[in-house]
């Protein structure tokens, strides 16, 4: 989302490498900008492979025809300001927050959902989109309206939708003409919606999650800190604010399985000797501050991942197998569910981007999350349940296709 603005950054830091440290610049500098300049490339040298991407952005953006460089701007800081009214909202405090709601009218609070609401359908559609096959990405880019674009993003979805269907029901379709598909298509979604109300329905009546709900909570709960514990707790009866608390942990700090030895790293003392000698070496040299490792510690997996994302940021290729990473030592419900299921739904792109990064973590379970959202398959001990995307906070249950 700040594109824009790293790339404003940028251009002063290459000023400041083409200039090749002049003797005396750094001790007469007085600037606060150039300051600012000095410590953000400090940063990012601490990450060659994101620096040079960085600085491949800038170009790439620098190239541009002007009146596209305005539109990217314009679009930028129209984020910006949305993402600052939000987190504006979020950090005023309950009892102003509660005030707001009250009053229907206030435009603070219309902007606030507005934010909510845009930043929610940004990820969402990033999600999506990288899940796309480069054709459908060509198809995407050479639209030349916003009305094409949506047309065309509409007939992506609607193949999406097509090929999730039973092979009964996806032949039925294939055998009509075009208009009669059409028709049918839109009879088949009513009927879709109608049916995942009504179960929605008859689970909110009943009060009660299902088993496998529950047992996902309670994986939620189990890497937690006592903080985020206490927080869970005060909300139990209050269903709504339950789930979307749940909900939100999940996103954050997604359970995944162990790997083949079974093995929880939750303190320093659990980690590798290898391991703790780079984390000890990046701390003297100021990469990170113990306080990320406390914070972090007792809590799977987010232990492990903080770890890993400590060590790329000066060695991107860091890789080691706290949990699983590879298809033959998934958990076998999870091996099951991905071999027969989502397998048989990726495209030809999507199964290259898995096969590249088996091997990895967290990376091969976090892609096989991701990719099975966008397939709408539902990985056991990974994905939400869609009982409980069903009950997100909202006018009604969320329609899964």
């Amino acid at each position: 989302m700040y594109f824009i603005k790293l790339s404003v950054v940028l251009l002063g830091l290459v000023c400041l490498v083409a200039l090749g440290y002049p003797a005396g610049i750094l001790a007469d500098a007085r600037d606060e900008q150039e300051q600012k300049y000095q410590s953000l490339l400090k940063k990012l040298k601490a990450s060659p492979e994101h620096y040079n991407q960085l600085l491949k952005n800038h170009e790439s953006f620098q190239a541009l025809p002007q009146e596209k460089q305005k539109t990217l701007k314009d679009l930028d800081n129209a984020i910006h300001q949305l993402m600052k009214s939000y987190d504006s909202f979020q950090a005023s405090g309950k009892e102003k927050q509660g005030a707001l709601k009250k009053s229907e009218g206030s435009v603070a609070k219309s902007d606030a959902q507005e934010a909510g609401r845009l930043l929610e359908v940004f990820q969402k559609f990033g999600e999506w989109y990288e899940a796309l096959s480069q054709t459908e990405k060509d198809r995407l880019g050479k639209a030349a309206h916003p009305d094409g674009r949506i047309a065309e993003i509409r007939d992506i979805m609607t193949n999406q939708w097509m090929m999730r269907l039973p092979k009964v029901d996806l032949d039925g379709l294939m055998k009509l003409d075009e208009k009669a598909r059409s028709v049918q298509i839109v009879k088949m979604k009513k009927e879709e919606q109608i049916r995942v109300a009504q179960s929605f329905d008859k689970k909110r009546k009943a009060g009660l999650y299902s088993e496998e709900a529950l047992k996902f909570i309670t994986q939620i709960k189990q890497q937690l800190s006592s903080e985020q514990l206490e927080k869970v707790s005060k909300l139990e009866g209050k269903k709504t604010a339950y789930t979307k608390i749940i909900l939100d942990l999940a996103e954050d700090n997604p359970p995944l399985p162990l790997n083949k030895l079974g093995a929880k790293y939750l303190v320093m003392k659990d980690l590798p000797t290898e391991v703790s000698a780079q984390l000890k070496s990046l701390k003297q040299l100021g990469v990170y501050k113990q306080i990320e490792i406390t914070k972090i510690e007792k809590r799977w997996p987010a232990f492990a991942r903080g770890v890993t994302e400590i060590i790329r940021k000066s060695d991107p290729s860091f890789n080691y197998e706290f949990g699983a990473c590879k298809f033959n030592d998934l958990p076998e419900d999870i091996r099951t569910v991905v071999e027969n299921e989502l397998i048989q739904l990726l495209q030809d792109d999507e199964k290259v981007k898995l096969q590249a990064v088996e091997g990895k973590w967290p990376d091969y379970p976090l892609m096989i999350r991701d990719l099975a959202r966008v397939h709408l398959v539902t990985i056991p001990g990974i994905s939400i349940p869609p009982e409980l995307l069903q009950l997100k906070p909202g006018k009604g249950p969320m329609i899964l296709r």
